[in-house]
């Protein structure tokens, strides 16, 4: 072990020593094909520039470095006894720089910043809006917004996917509570699709209840929403599972497939769950007018729900021939910014399948 003050040439220009109390000590095992002699790094930082600092070295150091990389913060000068002895406590640099790349999420989470624009889902036959998908936006303490794609990146690297569906389904149905008084007396009451991922309610069965509770307790009707079973990590071995999903269906909520035709096993979730609609993925629909392939696929998919009884929605229409393809196949529903863009409140007005929105 040598005393690098800093590691090496590029870390001297973002590590510079201050006049504070607290060191930074952080340990570099070997890595890779290639041996490298353990190093340490050991400087001097101020507690504001910790966080800083610790950004600049994550921007250095690749991931594989970062996760064979231990750190301490610490008040022990290089040459005391008990120095090495803290690095028994000594943390992964990897852990903490996705916790300070990420710190924004946490903040979404604890201080309740999420909130939802509402994409319609069109019938296209008819062209009529029959209900919204609710996809989470959030915001931060200055003012940035962060997609849905950023806020699910950040729970997967995060490890925290699970809290971050019971928060969102919560805080979505609060925002629908709100949104559903405009249409008080309205017939049909509006409908919405609800992103719920299976290997957390699977893990916490007694969220899922309690939101259908809440639906009640907000005035909301069970078949006002539909629960949407989204993949963004490998499926667990939950036996317990369909037995779950039977149940809220038992209570009026409608239930969805996301992605058929992507990373979802199509055999194994509908004769499983037999859901009411089966959303096919915006990469298998996308041009799917132009490429012989994918309209096998689609129709293929199409006639196995129809002899289910299961509606199909195709998601990511942006072209209009596509939207004609799967309009003229018998596509029941479709999604996607050629229908209509996801915005802050549900649109009113019904969707015109018309030239002007092709690209």
């Amino acid at each position: 072990m040598r005393n690098v003050n800093p590691v090496d040439d590029a870390l001297k220009l973002i590590v510079q020593p201050s006049d504070g109390e607290s060191h930074l000590a952080l340990y570099q095992l070997g890595f890779g094909k290639v041996p490298m002699a353990p190093q340490l790094l050991y400087c001097h930082v101020n507690e504001t520039e910790v966080s800083e600092l610790f950004l600049k070295i994550s921007r250095y150091l690749p991931e594989d470095r970062q996760c064979h990389s231990r750190f301490i913060l610490t008040r022990s000068p290089l040459d005391s006894k008990v120095f090495l002895l803290e690095f028994l406590n000594a943390q992964s640099l990897r852990d903490l720089t996705l916790l300070i790349e990420h710190a924004w999420f946490l903040q979404v989470l604890t201080q309740q910043g999420l909130f939802f624009n509402f994409q319609p889902i069109v019938h296209l036959a008819s062209e009529r809006i029959v209900a919204h998908e609710c996809l989470a936006r959030a915001q931060g303490a200055r003012g940035e917004e962060f997609s849905g794609q950023q806020l699910i990146n950040a729970a997967l690297q995060m490890n925290m996917t699970h809290e971050f569906d019971d928060a969102a389904r919560t805080a979505c149905l609060e925002a629908l509570g709100k949104v559903c008084q405009q249409f008080a007396g309205s017939d049909p009451q509006p409908t919405f699709f609800i992103n719920v991922l299976p290997n957390a309610i699977a893990q916490n069965p007694t969220s899922l209840k309690e939101n259908c509770q809440q639906v009640l307790n907000l005035g909301l009707r069970p078949e006002q929403i539909v629960f949407e079973l989204t993949e963004v990590e490998a499926l667990g071995d939950h036996p317990e599972l369909p037995r779950l999903i039977q149940q809220v269906r038992d209570w009026g909520f409608g239930l969805a497939l996301d992605d058929l035709g992507s990373n979802v096993a199509i055999d194994h979730y509908c004769t499983e769950f037999r859901p009411d609609v089966i959303k096919l993925d915006r990469r298998l629909v996308h041009q799917c007018s132009r490429y012989p392939l994918k309209q096998v696929m689609v129709r293929s998919l199409l006639q196995f729900a129809h002899e289910l009884g299961i509606l199909v929605l195709a998601e990511g229409l942006e072209l209009l021939e596509d939207i004609r393809f799967c309009r003229d196949i018998g596509v029941d529903l479709g999604q996607g910014f050629g229908l209509g863009m996801p915005k802050l409140a549900p649109w009113e007005k019904p969707v015109q399948i018309k030239p002007a929105i092709a690209c």
